[in-house]
Parts: C-alpha cells; structure tokens; sequence
C-alpha cells in the first residue's frame, strides 16, 4: 500500500546557515532521485534490470532516510515527512 504525502521542508526561515542549505538542497536532490529510480523500475522488465532498480531504489531510500535524520538534529523543520521502509513505502 502507497499513500502519498508531500514533505516540505522550511529553508527560508532565518538563522539557516549554509549546512543547512545544503542539507535542504541534498533532501530535494534525494526524493528526486528516489523517484527516478521508481519510474526506472516501472520502465524495466528484464529480471537483472529489476534487481538492480530494485537495489537502487532500496540506496536511495536509505540515503534519503539519513538526510531527513541530519536535518532533523541540525534543527531544520520536516513537515509532512513519512516513512515505512518495512512496507515499501516513503515519502
């Protein structure tokens, strides 16, 4: 099951320094990959292919993942944020 919820990370608050700026910009950097390895999945239908869309996707939620932890110790706000690896389902 795949519910959709947007994130949204607040980046003009004042007293955001540039490491978390950068933090931000690698957030949205991350959920774009994620969804370019989830449109990458649908597109493949060679079994290698879906292996290896299937352990691209599995890097990118991971990374994801730790950038939303980063973000969340250096103070910087996740609104809307979600995430069930067990269930396949990140957003």
């Amino acid at each position: 099951m795949i519910r959709k919820k947007s994130t949204k990370i607040t980046s003009n608050e004042i007293g955001y320094n540039d490491d978390k700026k950068n933090i931000i910009a690698a957030i949205e950097e991350a959920k774009k990959e994620l969804q370019e390895c989830r449109d990458y999945f649908e597109f493949v239908d060679e079994p290698v292919l879906v292996d290896y869309a299937i352990y691209k996707e599995a890097a990118a939620k991971s990374k994801y993942a730790y950038l939303i932890e980063q973000a969340k110790k250096l103070g910087i706000k996740v609104n809307g944020f979600s995430m069930h690896i067990d269930e396949e389902y990140v957003e």
